[in-house]
């Protein structure tokens, strides 16, 4: 009767999971903080979905962590040559590098898996730079139809509806208050160990 019971539940827990959306992060009307987080949970389960790693328990956790933290890299060189792609045509980069690696992974091609990881990753907008630019002009081009039918019958400017910052704005400001972190603490360390050394002859 136990048995029955706990499978009943796991499958209400499914169900629930099932129904919710897989890429809730993309509705861009989220909290920043909130679109952050779940942009983190996404990628960790398409790390761990689309890759293969070896069974070790709380350290394969820690490699899929360490994974997503270098995902971040190809998220801010987009930002940093302005090319704020957002919601599905971001997902689709993330994605196809990361199918770059599972296809060499299947081929018996990655012998040390963090080197080529880092390298796929480093190098995808470099490499696709041309394919993403014509992507990004196109977006940042493209209004809808139905914003300039309005215009044109109420001849009057259309007013944008609000918007908060894209995807790639949030992990670049989250990237850069970091290491302001890091450097203060850094910083702090420093003087106290200059504080420590001028006090030394004293003692």
């Amino acid at each position: 009767m136990s048995g029955v019971f706990d499978g009943y539940l796991q499958t209400r827990a499914d169900r629930h999971q099932a129904g919710r959306p897989a890429d809730d992060w993309m509705l861009p009307l989220l909290a920043p903080e909130d679109r952050l987080l779940k942009f983190d949970a996404w990628m960790r389960r398409q790390l761990e979905s689309r890759l293969q790693w070896p069974e070790r328990g709380r350290l394969k956790a820690k490699e899929i962590e360490q994974c997503r933290i270098r995902i971040e890299r190809l998220v801010i060189e987009l930002w940093r040559r302005g090319w704020l792609l957002d919601g599905q045509r971001l997902a689709n980069h993330i994605r196809a590098a990361l199918d770059d690696i599972a296809a060499a992974q299947a081929a018996g091609r990655v012998k040390k898996f963090w080197p080529f990881f880092c390298q796929v990753v480093d190098r995808y907008v470099g490499i696709n730079s041309e394919e993403i630019q014509a992507e990004a002009r196109a977006v940042a081009g493209a209004r809808p139809i139905g914003s300039i039918l309005s215009s044109i019958i109420i001849e009057r400017p259309t007013q944008p509806a609000p918007q908060g910052p894209t995807l790639p704005e949030l992990v670049a400001q989250r990237h850069e208050e970091t290491l302001r972190e890091k450097l203060a603490r850094r910083r702090r360390f420093e003087q106290k160990q200059a504080s420590e050394k001028a006090q030394l002859p004293l003692l």
